[in-house]
């Protein structure tokens, strides 16, 4: 009788290269976030590393990387990153749930499943924008929140209206940037990953 497998060999089964690639895709996202954050731009592009994961590998690896970015974020570049863990996840798992259904292989999808992930995100993270932050943090967002609420807009208004304006433009530009940067690569080496060629062509 085979013996059912646990949820750690289930899911964090991964290739050399996957676990390898990791690394770098956090960095890619701690890297872009914090340059975004830096320069006060309305958008994040955040997660570009966490949706080229989710292309080359899947949800579970995408996942994952999504869960390291806002642990080590937190602890390197800014506090508030952990409590936004279930817009992470989400993140990570939309991405690799849609990549392999196809996502990725036109500009024009690619763009319509980043938007749609964007109203995703914007809903799962207003009330933590609100509930802890009062609406404002560190994200250039936060400008279009604090000049809604100046206008007369109550707070959890102004955050839904910001989230929804600028999460979906954010997303689409992440899931066009990433699917650009695995282009750019040589096909052989897209297929090093267990669905980097297929999730693109």
């Amino acid at each position: 009788m085979i013996e059912p497998k646990n949820w750690t060999t289930r899911y964090l089964s991964f290739s050399n290269n996957v676990w390898t690639f990791i690394p770098v895709a956090v960095a890619l996202n701690l890297g872009v976030g914090t340059v975004i954050q830096a320069v006060k731009i309305p958008l994040f592009l955040d997660s570009i590393g966490t949706v080229v994961m989710a292309i080359l590998a899947g949800p579970a690896p995408a996942v994952l990387t999504a869960i390291i970015t806002i642990l080590l974020g937190g602890i390197l570049v800014n506090p508030v990153l952990p409590w936004f863990a279930a817009t992470a996840v989400a993140i990570g798992w939309f991405s690799g749930y849609v990549a392999g259904r196809g996502a990725f292989k036109k500009v024009w999808t690619t763009a319509l499943y980043g938007l749609v992930l964007g109203v995703i995100t914007a809903a799962v993270s207003a009330p933590v924008i609100v509930g802890l932050f009062g609406g404002i943090t560190p994200a250039g967002t936060s400008v279009i929140v604090a000049y809604l609420v100046a206008t007369g807009q109550k707070i959890f208004d102004s955050v839904i209206l910001a989230g929804f304006a600028c999460e979906p433009l954010d997303k689409m530009a992440t899931f066009l940037i990433a699917r650009s940067l695995l282009l750019g690569i040589p096909r052989r080496l897209r297929a090093l990953y267990p669905h980097g060629d297929q999730n693109l062509s």
